[in-house]
């Protein structure tokens, strides 16, 4: 019984984490654009790649690394428990 709670919510988890996935409607050439002209500028990075992944995705890889970090732990969980039915 333990095994599904912890499954179900696992899937409710999975569910809140995808629902706050926002499909971006801008024309990926004008994004581009702005990261290299505005970067330096608002994050004071010289390296436009790394103004864009800690400065304006730092809250999209703190909850990747999160959700990967669940993951993982979800896995040994449910791998080390095989046999409890």
């Amino acid at each position: 019984m333990r095994r599904k709670l912890i499954a179900v919510y696992m899937f409710i988890l999975f569910l809140i984490c995808i629902s706050f996935e926002i499909v971006p409607t801008i024309n990926s050439r004008h994004v581009f654009n702005y990261y290299l002209e505005n970067s330096f500028e608002q994050t004071g990075a010289i390296n436009v790649v790394t103004s864009i992944y800690l400065n304006y995705r730092v809250f999209d890889t703190l909850f990747e690394t999160l959700l990967l970090l669940v993951s993982i732990i979800a896995i040994i969980y449910f791998s080390r428990h095989e046999g409890d039915y």
